[in-house]
């Protein structure tokens, strides 16, 4: 069918829930290189976290097809970035629709960028590593907007099918979560931020790794649970929290953001018991996949997410490797960076 008119159209901020929103999140969730950190409820998160969005849209004689959120946040000075994690969102399957839609917003952004204090555009869709022709300007980013690196695990077969899959240390430790007692209930009050956060805590200082702030939990967990986008999970002993887990569930995906165990009765399991209760619950959501956000396929000694992945692989799910994060310049407003740069650096001498 022949295309009559491609138009490109600001559309502002879409409020979750509403028709506009609504017709957006079913677009962005029919498409495979696409995820929930285009959706309007994470475009609401980003905004309570202080960020800014630019939503375009991409029509064909009127018609919705594609379009991306990009961020950026306020006071960059000329030199920050506008990001668009799992987007933009384009069919990319027509190679001719993809571009002329790519080339429209690019356009825009770059026309946009002294203004929204950016120098680069930088994007995530969820591609594989050979890249359609219309990503051929753009180079490969230093920094990841999402895990490119994952593992896959297809929740379409049943329970019983799941368990008979996996390693048998898997099933040997959700079996004896059961008969240790633990417990796994699922909690979205404010309450559930601040033990939520206690838990990453301890994760963080075990495995010395960079957890977000309080703030950064409460308002997401404010803002996504209510629509039913995101479900916090704890495994409990005896009220002893042991770990918790924060899923995500759009579409036909549900991620695996956020979790860890605590350091209380760690040899009772919660983890396994979280991961079980987690997988089932995205299954009953009408999921029919389960990405556990971040896979090191080497688990290598030097990678502090090296536990992670070997505890994630007990779990046999498809190995995947994404194209990764992509990084356009404006090279005009690049130019005046520099020059800005060197005219301080003078100033300064």
């Amino acid at each position: 069918m022949a295309l009559k008119s491609i138009t490109l159209k600001d559309l502002g901020e879409l409020e979750p829930g509403s028709p506009s929103g609504e017709q957006w999140d079913r677009l962005v969730q029919s498409n495979p290189a696409s995820g929930f950190m285009q959706s309007t409820y994470w475009a609401q998160f980003k905004r309570r976290m202080g960020l800014k969005p630019y939503h375009l849209g991409v029509f064909d004689d009127g018609k919705l097809l594609g379009g991306g959120i990009f961020y950026t946040a306020p006071n960059m000075k000329g030199a920050g970035f506008l990001v668009a994690p799992d987007g933009p969102v384009l069919p990319w399957h027509d190679a001719d629709l993809a571009s002329r839609g790519l080339d429209l917003m690019v356009e825009a952004l770059e026309a946009e960028a002294s203004s929204s204090g950016s120098m680069a555009l930088r994007i995530a869709p969820r591609l594989c590593a050979q890249l359609p022709p219309a990503l051929n300007r753009f180079s490969k980013s230093p920094l990841r907007l999402i895990e490119h690196k994952t593992m896959l695990l297809d929740l379409q077969p049943e329970p019983q099918h799941l368990l008979e899959k996996m390693k048998p240390k898997a099933r040997y430790n959700i079996g004896l979560a059961h008969r240790k007692g633990v417990t796994v209930y699922e909690e979205s009050s404010l309450s559930a931020s601040r033990k939520f956060y206690a838990v990453m805590q301890s994760v963080s200082a075990r495995n010395n790794i960079f957890v977000e702030p309080l703030s950064f939990f409460i308002a997401l967990i404010e803002t996504l649970c209510p629509p039913g986008l995101a479900r916090v999970f704890f495994a409990e002993h005896e009220g002893e929290i042991l770990g918790a887990l924060l899923m995500v569930i759009f579409g036909e995906r549900a991620t695996y953001l956020y979790g860890g165990t605590g350091d209380t009765k760690r040899n009772f399991m919660g983890g396994y018991a979280l991961q079980w209760a987690a997988i089932n619950a995205a299954r009953n959501a009408g999921a029919n996949v389960y990405d556990f956000w971040g896979y090191d396929s080497t688990s290598s000694p030097d990678n502090n997410y090296a536990g992670f992945s070997r505890f994630k692989s007990q779990f046999c799910g498809q190995w995947v490797e994404l194209s990764g994060s992509l990084d356009l310049y404006f090279m005009d407003r690049l130019a005046d960076v520099v020059i800005k740069a060197i005219n301080e650096m003078a100033l300064e001498a």
